[in-house]
């Protein structure tokens, strides 16, 4: 978005600049208090997975969650979407928000594609799964095992169950 910090309000009086200091306080331009700015996060890359998506970047994400503001907020975006639709369809989908193309530099059909993790109406979260991945991810064996039971498989065509 090229915004180089954000306003933070109810963290003054806390420990935070003492354990960040980049985070600064400043004088409200619009006030007589004194208001917390944050350095923007600018990530290189974001993966956003999608529900519906049209080959040109457009997508539909969830609502819930702030993929869209992170796709404006990131140099490069990938998209895996559950669908690839034409942009017909997509324009009249009635949940989810809208992420345009001018923000999207990749698109890909990936159905689970947040699997274990849920997907709107398309599947639930897998507890079973995500209860592995954390017992995995407390040692770099057992994560690595977890990653070619359940993400090198789909390299081949496999799908999650």
């Amino acid at each position: 978005m090229g915004i180089p910090f954000m306003p933070v309000r109810g963290v003054i009086g806390t420990d935070y600049t003492s354990v960040r200091p980049d985070f600064k306080i400043v004088k409200n331009p619009y006030g007589d208090d004194e208001v917390l700015v944050v350095p923007a996060i600018s990530p290189d890359v974001s993966l956003i997975h999608a529900f519906k998506a049209d080959g040109f970047g457009n997508c539909i994400v969830n609502s819930s969650i702030d993929d869209a503001l992170l796709a404006r907020a990131s140099q490069k975006v990938i998209i895996s979407a559950e669908e690839i639709v034409d942009t017909e369809e997509l324009k009249s989908s009635q949940r989810g928000n809208f992420v345009s193309r001018v923000h999207v530099d990749a698109v890909v059909r990936l159905p689970q594609g947040a699997f274990p993790t849920a997907c709107g109406s398309y599947y639930r979260a897998d507890i079973e799964a995500l209860k592995a991945y954390q017992g995995a991810a407390k040692d770099p064996e057992g994560f690595a095992r977890y990653i070619e039971t359940f993400c090198r498989r789909f390299s081949d065509g496999g799908e999650a169950k």
